[in-house]
């Protein structure tokens, strides 16, 4: 069994930098996100031993690391990453059990493992969704919705106090969980669930 591997943060910071540099629209930030808002965003979560957390956008990790010190189980535990140098440092740096797919959050139903598919309770975004488009925003909202549980939560944060996403149009119903003022830049936390017709 794997452990998490312990990197120094300056090296975590380097990395993040760097792929913010070849991407800046893929990265909302140019550092990595702080354990303040990894606790933050962890007092929102409920998960059951049957039910699983997905992370989509994860980065260097930071708030993987974050959830998992504040009591997520590494098992229950999926993370996304586009980006295949992020995916190969989350490799290294998280614990073996915790399921790690390198790929687009817009196939999310065809990456996921299917004992998974109808039995998360919640996904968390990173991916900064200001800098995508509707239709961006639509297949990714889409994916993570098909694969939640009936009730299920998708929490996103972002560094403007305005919905990153634009709920109405996208059959959403939103709510402003919260500010993040420990973090570069300060966080702002939402959750968003499918409309009620």
């Amino acid at each position: 069994m794997k452990e998490a591997k312990k990197v120094k943060k300056g090296e975590e910071n380097f990395l993040f930098l760097k792929q913010w540099v070849k991407n800046p629209k893929a990265l909302g930030s140019i550092i990595p996100s702080s354990e303040s808002l990894g606790k933050f965003i962890f007092k929102h979560i409920h998960v059951t031993p049957d039910e699983y957390i997905v992370e989509i956008g994860a980065g260097t990790g930071s708030l993987t690391q974050t959830l998992l010190h504040s009591g997520i189980m590494p098992e229950r535990l999926i993370v996304i990453e586009l980006d295949p140098y992020l995916y190969d440092f989350l490799k290294k740096t998280l614990p073996s059990q915790v399921t790690l797919i390198c790929g687009d959050a817009r196939n999310l139903p065809d990456l996921l493992p299917p004992h998974a598919k109808g039995h998360i309770s919640t996904i968390i975004s990173g991916i900064p969704m200001v800098n995508l488009t509707l239709e961006e925003q639509r297949q990714i909202v889409d994916a993570c919705f098909i694969t939640m549980e009936e009730n299920g939560n998708l929490i996103q944060f972002t560094y403007t106090p305005l919905s990153p996403l634009p709920a109405k149009r996208l059959g959403l119903s939103k709510k402003r969980v919260g500010h993040v003022l420990m973090n570069i830049p300060p966080a702002t936390v939402w959750k968003y669930q499918r409309a009620l017709v």
